[in-house]
């Protein structure tokens, strides 16, 4: 995976803090990966999160695969102070909430 996905209206220009939001997401993912995003894919995000979540438990621990310098590795992260991990009533999405960790050129840290 080498593109970045953000949310656009139909015809929408970007603002200045979308275009800001935008170089920092670049330098972030360039650093995560190891290579600069080949694209940037757009796509209708549901960025509301529903009154009633379903607590699943605490996220111990994120198994992933990625491109790192053009070799595709499967990492897993174990967190140090475990998110929550949370669900719709209907079960069909799932969302991460609170933990003590952030994104860095060695990977999940935290």
């Amino acid at each position: 995976m080498g593109y970045l996905i953000i949310e656009r209206g139909d015809g929408d220009m970007p603002s200045q803090r979308d275009a800001m939001q935008l170089a920092q997401a670049k330098r972030l993912f360039a650093t995560f990966a190891g290579f600069a995003p080949r694209r940037i894919a757009c796509a209708r995000v549901d960025r509301r999160v529903p009154d009633v979540l379903v607590d699943l438990g605490a996220l111990r621990g994120v198994v992933y695969t990625k491109d790192h310098d053009g070799a595709r590795r499967t990492y897993i992260h174990f967190m140090d102070d475990p998110p929550r991990l949370l669900c719709d009533a209907r079960g069909r999405q799932l969302y991460v909430q609170g933990g003590s960790y952030r994104i860095t050129q060695r990977g999940i840290e935290g």
